[in-house]
């Protein structure tokens, strides 16, 4: 299976036993902002609730284990865009759109993610959403998680 994080148009994508399942069960950590935020991004749309709950600095959490638990069973995730990600020795920032289908409609989570390092381990802490956008998918049209099929053969099933 290709990472929930990579690009599935792209010439080369990382499977998930390669990329994002490591990070997920304590093999490895992130080593920067960008890793720790597309192994976030994966776990949502696998519906790792503790790994989003670990991954998000104590100091700024809002809930408890359970409530990211259920917000990561609600969202039907399908694809993830990095537009830039800088950072240093203590903190980073990374810029990225997140996709997701609610009720036929594609949706667009446009987010500047805060990074911190703490104890030579990332954790995200908070981030600045910018202006959200809606797209209505028809079920003809290519699915957004660019799986090559159309939408109603794929997240819109």
């Amino acid at each position: 299976m290709i990472c929930p994080c990579q690009d599935k148009l792209a010439d080369i994508s990382k499977l998930y036993t390669e990329c994002c399942e490591p990070l997920h069960i304590g093999k490895v950590k992130a080593q920067s902002p960008e890793l720790l935020m597309r192994s976030r991004y994966s776990a949502f749309e696998l519906r790792l609730g503790q790994y989003i709950f670990d991954t998000h600095h104590p100091e700024f959490r809002n809930g408890t284990l359970d409530d990211y638990q259920q917000s990561a069973q609600l969202t039907d995730w399908c694809r993830l865009e990095v537009l830039e990600s800088k950072y240093d020795n203590v903190s980073g920032k990374v810029n990225f759109k997140a996709y997701f289908l609610e009720k036929g409609k594609l949706h667009c989570l446009h987010e500047i993610s805060n990074f911190i390092l703490d104890k030579e381990q990332w954790f995200y802490t908070d981030g600045k959403y910018q202006p959200k956008t809606i797209d209505k998918i028809s079920r003809n049209d290519p699915c957004p998680c660019q799986s090559g099929l159309k939408a109603k053969k794929c997240h819109l099933k």
